[in-house]
């Protein structure tokens, strides 16, 4: 079953917030495919992603090593930021600014997990709405 536009802005939509996070570093080659490398908390990843993909258990598998990447790399889903506790001393402005980086960095990365989330989701509609469509 073929996919559709939507669902390559989907994954243009995801490689685009990667490529833009503190440790990710993006290549395209010519034949369609991205590799993302990830460097997370001292761990180091690789994911390949093809856009040429016409199928949606193909896309389906591939936000699956996503998923599955992200997961062996630290990053986990819906998890809350636990900053360091305060000390009795007043905060700096660089702490207060080192926090707030810290704190967007962590939103960007749960917001990959609700882009990834919200694209299987679509591709879960599309897939049954195919078949509702070859048996009507």
């Amino acid at each position: 079953m073929s996919i559709s536009a939507s669902q390559n802005r989907w994954l243009e939509k995801l490689v685009k917030l990667l490529a833009t996070l503190q440790g990710v570093q993006q290549e395209s080659d010519k034949n369609g495919s991205i590799t993302l490398t990830i460097n997370y908390n001292g761990k180091l990843d690789k994911i390949i992603l093809t856009t040429l993909v016409s199928d949606i258990r193909d896309q389906k598998n591939q936000y699956s090593q996503v998923r599955n990447t992200l997961t062996k790399l630290g990053i986990e889903e819906g998890k809350k930021l636990v900053p360091a506790k305060r000390s009795r001393n007043p905060m700096t402005p660089e702490m207060v600014a080192a926090r707030a980086a810290q704190q967007k960095e962590f939103d960007a990365w749960q917001e990959a997990w609700k882009i990834i989330r919200q694209a299987e989701m679509s591709l879960d509609r599309e897939y049954e709405i195919s078949i509702m469509k070859d048996y009507y």
